[in-house]
């Protein structure tokens, strides 16, 4: 008979786990969310900065998670901010690339809410010595060429490098359709 209530209480601390966890969950879900199209804003005016506000392109392009026109005070365009999502080591970074109306990069950022690259060495894709790199480049960004990999990161800096050649291109492309 004791193995039965064991088995019962058990069971009830399960169940009440599980209602606890669904119950915060649906709680903090939406400002989970809000908080990550927070961090994306903050991303897309550090990859652009000196600008007004953000207009986003609705479009739909092979590699491109999103593209927003970059806007002056005005409403003219001072360039585009456009995201990727690569393959790197550890798994999925998303790549920020701005571009202003001249072709030069003037930000990047990697990382996103997946972002699982390994601490010390993958992470470094992160760091102002690396996205720094990539500022001023008024020419699609190659592996070796225009941009150096990492050593001991070299496939994150590659995926990285990778990313932002697909999103400074599809920048390129809305500037010479103006």
């Amino acid at each position: 008979m004791k193995k039965k209530q064991d088995w019962l209480i058990l069971g009830a601390i399960a169940v009440i786990a599980a209602l606890l966890l669904a119950g915060t969950n649906l709680i903090t879900k939406d400002r989970i969310a809000e908080q990550a199209l927070q961090a994306q804003h903050a991303s897309r005016i550090a990859a652009l900065p000196g600008i007004s506000g953000f207009e986003e392109m609705q479009e739909e392009a092979e590699g491109i998670d999103n593209c927003y026109a970059g806007l002056a005070a005005d409403g003219s365009v001072m360039g585009y901010v456009v995201q990727t999502t690569v393959k790197g080591y550890g798994g999925e970074i998303e790549v920020m690339v701005g571009v202003d109306t001249t072709g030069a990069i003037t930000g990047l950022s990697a990382g996103g809410s997946n972002f699982s690259e390994t601490a010390g060495v993958g992470t470094r894709v992160q760091e102002e010595a690396f996205t720094g790199t990539f500022i001023g480049l008024t020419a699609t960004p190659v592996a070796g060429g225009n941009v150096e990999t990492l050593s001991g990161a070299t496939v994150s800096s590659k995926a990285v490098i990778g990313g932002a050649a697909t999103a400074y291109d599809h920048a390129v492309s809305h500037l010479a359709a103006e």
